[in-house]
């Protein structure tokens, strides 16, 4: 394969454990990474920045390399092999400028802060005040009444013992995961009432894997989640694409736990809320959590299921890179959920020949 230089920039070339890193800028027709002449990962727009893709070491262990563009050459960016820095040229100029908003910018929050915080004091002084007004104590009943409602929840113990899960008993669970240039932590509290709900529910009268994804209870937990991801992309400037492959990256880095081993049971697809819950599952708990945040954040969806696997397949445009399945002319591309490093439109090499269904998520 020649790839040539153009007249708006250079390709840059970087050798890493006998793999040959390619990288080319095409300006306003977008960016691409190469890794021994195969194409990896491509952007059709200018001043993208993120591109993703793989290498194979000397020990034939799979490492995923992340490119952050960061000025108007190719060789003006950083490169990470398996979140570790293995290339970095950023002009001078660019490192100093930035600090300098970003301290003008500290500098306007903190003056605006101040007079925000007053205002605030003054409206809650002004309504803790108003009941002493007119000269009248306030009646101590409306209290007598609310702390009656709020130790409702557990009437009917009986010397010291428990009898059951209180009301508001909730599950908090810490995620952390590498995606672009930084380290990822999030902390999401799930309603133990609605993962014990979900405990209940017989799958043997569930025939479809979509139910898993559709069945409104958790909505709540999944639109908090999702939200999340939006508000992340926004504060640092990511395009869809690289929300998308944030959510992609959060959903790899659970843990596999086969069905026999998580649930005792040979087959026990999970809710999205009791994936979340237990930090992992099996592919087709991946792929039903992973296809149940791109729907809340309205991305078209489909679940790819095959024998004895499950992926997930995202709708997207006939330029786009990588293996998809099409239904009804759309295109679904393909994302395996079940170790890091997968990109979208990347099939394992056992899946490449096997029949798949494709569920729609209605």
């Amino acid at each position: 394969m020649q790839l040539n230089s153009d007249y708006y920039d250079t390709d840059f070339k970087l050798t890493y454990k006998g793999n040959e890193i390619l990288i080319r800028n095409d300006g306003p027709e977008g960016e691409s990474l190469f890794v021994n002449g195969e194409l990896q990962d491509q952007n059709f727009s200018p001043h993208n920045g993120h591109l993703i893709g793989h290498i194979f070491n000397e020990e034939n262990i799979k490492e995923v390399i992340e490119v952050i563009m960061g000025g108007r050459e190719t060789r003006d960016c950083m490169i990470y092999a398996d979140g570790s820095l293995i290339h970095t040229h950023v002009p001078p100029a660019e490192l100093i400028e930035k600090p300098k908003k970003e301290n003008e910018k500290k500098r306007t929050r903190s003056g605006l802060i101040f007079p925000f915080i007053v205002i605030i004091l003054m409206a809650v002084m002004m309504l803790f005040m108003l009941p002493y007004l007119d000269g009248d104590q306030p009646s101590e009943e409306p209290a007598d009444t609310v702390f009656q409602e709020e130790n409702d929840p557990v009437e009917g113990k009986t010397d010291g013992q428990d009898t059951g899960t209180d009301v508001g008993e909730e599950i908090e669970v810490n995620y952390a995961w590498k995606y672009g240039k930084s380290s990822w932590t999030y902390t999401l509290t799930i309603p133990k009432s609605a993962y014990d709900q979900y405990k209940t529910v017989d799958r043997g009268k569930i025939k479809n894997y979509s139910y898993y994804v559709t069945d409104p209870t958790d909505d709540d937990t999944l639109a908090e989640l999702a939200g999340k991801f939006k508000e992340a992309a926004e504060k640092e400037g990511f395009s869809d694409l690289d929300m998308v492959r944030n959510i992609i990256f959060f959903v790899q880095n659970l843990n596999y736990v086969d069905d026999k081993v998580g649930t005792g049971y040979d087959e026990y697809p999970k809710f999205p809320l009791e994936t979340l819950a237990d930090e992992g599952g099996d592919c087709e708990d991946s792929a039903i959590l992973l296809a149940s945040l791109l729907r809340e954040l309205g991305y078209g969806t489909v679940l790819i299921q095959f024998p004895d696997h499950m992926a997930v397949g995202v709708k997207g445009k006939e330029s786009m890179p990588g293996s998809y399945y099409e239904v009804d002319g759309i295109r679904y591309y393909y994302v395996e959920t079940t170790s890091v490093g997968w990109s979208i439109g990347e099939v394992p090499e056992q899946m490449k020949n096997q029949a798949a269904k494709i569920l729609i998520l209605n």
